[in-house]
């Protein structure tokens, strides 16, 4: 059983970004997230605090839209399900994304510096930001997906899905989440990610 998310359509792209993008944009929500995470992440030792991994942690909540990336990656089996078995679900499924590419993301952030190449928007005002992150050893292509969501202060930029390289989030979710179901059952998903969750977590 796997949990995917990649440290991650819209019609014809606005224009090649300039190096500053206008304020408002997804673009400009993606640069000023990255700078507060690489501020907490190049301040001091490889080997995070951790006070600092929790605030890289809270960074990570507050950029995505996990309640709509799970949605997608239940696929059907969402409709299906009642208001408390969405929250119980979305709550797992955070979790077990938080704490199982929590390295990747600083190690992201740590070696590679992303560069914004395009933004796209499609009829219903959604983004999908493209970008590039070059590692020691390789370059990773990443494709972001935004939309926006209210808050307490207004709309506000999420990710509520991404790719790297062209593997899609949400979709390969999707694909193991639906044939565990088809094989098994609902709740045998559940108990399959709570053990994961355990195992991530050092319980199990």
């Amino acid at each position: 059983m796997k949990t995917v998310i990649c440290l991650l359509m819209a019609q014809a792209p606005i224009a090649l970004l300039a190096e500053t993008p206008p304020d408002g944009t997804a673009t400009a929500f993606l640069r000023s997230h990255d700078a507060r995470v690489r501020e907490i992440v190049l301040a001091g030792p490889d080997t995070l605090s951790g006070e600092d991994r929790t605030r890289v942690q809270d960074l990570i909540g507050d950029a995505f839209d996990f309640r709509e990336l799970a949605r997608l990656s239940l696929g059907d089996h969402w409709q299906e399900r009642t208001q408390e078995e969405r929250g119980e679900f979305v709550d797992l499924f955070r979790r077990i994304i938080e704490r199982q590419n929590f390295d990747l993301f600083v190690r992201y952030h740590r070696e590679g510096r992303i560069t914004y190449t395009s933004e796209e928007l499609d009829e219903e005002g959604r983004a999908v930001v493209r970008g590039e992150v070059p590692l020691k050893q390789e370059t990773r292509q990443i494709a972001y997906y935004l939309h926006r969501t209210p808050t307490e202060t207004g709309d506000a930029w999420r990710i509520y899905d991404l790719a790297v390289d062209g593997a899609g989030t949400a979709e390969a979710n999707r694909r193991t989440y639906i044939r565990y179901i088809g094989r098994h059952s609902y709740p045998a998903l559940l108990d399959a990610l709570r053990r994961k969750l355990d195992r991530l977590e050092g319980r199990g």
